[in-house]
């Protein structure tokens, strides 16, 4: 309203009930609405077939759990409210079951400015995390996303239209209308508790009352393009054209999944389970390009990556690093593994290599041999690595 008018022609709205809140709430702009559906829903829920294709694209592999975190702006959002849960998560989930991925509101960059917010979520990042770089980006992600974790924003709110379990990690009723759909999502959503994280992400469902929330979404599901054209050209009293309306589908997340510098590793039999914070009766895993020495200090095993001279870098890293018991490194077209004990061995086969120096410092803690094919599983999937013995 400006001057007791009404300012726009038109007032789009997605379904009846909003209507009904407009005319308690503006009863002079209720005569301009009009309802014609949600477009963002609608292109959200055409680019379903396209989910494996996005998940793969962010990185996720086989059965990974794809955890969508995601945040509005302001101080009762979850990102507000915690600014150390996205990394905090991040630690405590198997890196080879779960991968997580993070949307901010852009107000929260510009807000604090880019270059802080990047400096911030520098650990984040370190952690595991793929931190969405452009604002567009939310869309495929939660596309492919198993589970989101979020607040009353609407990437919460649009992944629960799209089915998919949510777990609040803030949940501000004061923030939003209490007769929206957003406020019934907010009650109707389980909250994100601090125990047993993994158990809570394996098992999340959508309640019922959730999918009641969400079907006062849109009224005209997939119809927002036609509605949109059609009220467009009217308004411009332009004869429509001749081809259908419609929506051009997400391009593919161009972004590379972290992989932490420091790990911690529990081999138990042949099943090897990897994160990026500590874990008990695990041993730690570091690699040369982590940002923090004192961790390569403490490291049981240290990685390298494509040296000229792989049997130097082994020696002289085991020589210069007393507490380190394997050190080991790509070489050639596979890896190659020294013990302090005066172990040499090579390994190929695996698209995992970074766990098989643990199955290596396990074996030989436990007196172990060291056979031909060596199979172990990681976050569910198996594997199997061809070892040769050159000196032991």
């Amino acid at each position: 309203m400006h001057d007791g008018e009404v300012i726009a022609e038109h007032h789009v709205l997605s379904h009846p009930e909003q209507l009904t809140r407009l005319r308690q709430y503006c009863p002079q702009a209720a005569d301009h609405a009009v309802i014609a559906g949600d477009s963002c829903l609608d292109r959200l829920r055409d680019a379903r077939e396209l989910r494996e294709s996005y998940r793969q694209a962010l990185g996720v592999t086989g059965e990974q759990t794809l955890v969508l975190i995601s945040s509005t702006w302001g101080r009762l959002s979850s990102y507000g409210s915690g600014p150390d849960l996205p990394e905090r998560i991040a630690r405590q989930l198997p890196l080879d079951e779960f991968a997580v991925v993070l949307a901010l509101h852009p107000n929260i960059g510009e807000g604090h400015y880019p270059w802080q917010l990047k400096m911030w979520l520098r650990e984040c990042e370190r952690a595991g995390v793929i931190v969405l770089p452009e604002e567009d980006l939310w869309q495929p992600a939660a596309v492919a996303a198993d589970v989101t974790i979020g607040d009353h924003g609407s990437v919460t709110y649009y992944s629960a239209c799209l089915g998919t379990p949510i777990l609040l990690a803030a949940a501000p009723h004061e923030a939003v209308d209490p007769d929206s759909p957003v406020a019934a999502l907010l009650l109707a959503a389980p909250a994100l508790t601090d125990e047993n994280l993994a158990d809570q992400l394996r098992t999340a469902t959508q309640p019922a009352d959730l999918v009641t929330a969400t079907a006062l979404a849109t009224s005209v599901p997939g119809e927002s393009a036609a509605l949109l054209t059609d009220l467009g050209y009217r308004t411009l009293r332009l004869p429509p054209p001749a081809q259908p309306a419609g929506f051009t589908a997400f391009p593919l997340p161009r972004v590379q999944r972290p992989e932490p510098g420091a790990q911690w590793i529990q081999v138990r039999g042949d099943e090897v389970t990897r994160f990026a914070g500590f874990a008990t009766d695990a041993h730690l895993v570091v690699h040369v390009d982590s940002p923090d020495p004192r961790l390569l200090r403490r490291a049981d095993i240290v990685l390298g990556s494509q040296f000229p001279d792989p049997g130097r870098w082994i020696a002289i890293t085991l020589a210069e690093f007393p507490g380190c018991e394997w050190a080991a490194c790509q070489a050639g077209s596979g890896w190659l593994a020294g013990s302090r004990s005066g172990l040499v061995v090579s390994f190929t086969g695996t698209d995992l290599p970074q766990a098989v120096p643990s199955l290596l410092y396990t074996r030989e803690a436990l007196g172990l041999d060291f056979p031909e094919q060596l199979p172990f599983t990681a976050g569910g999937r198996k594997h199997e690595v061809r070892l040769t013995v050159h000196y032991g």
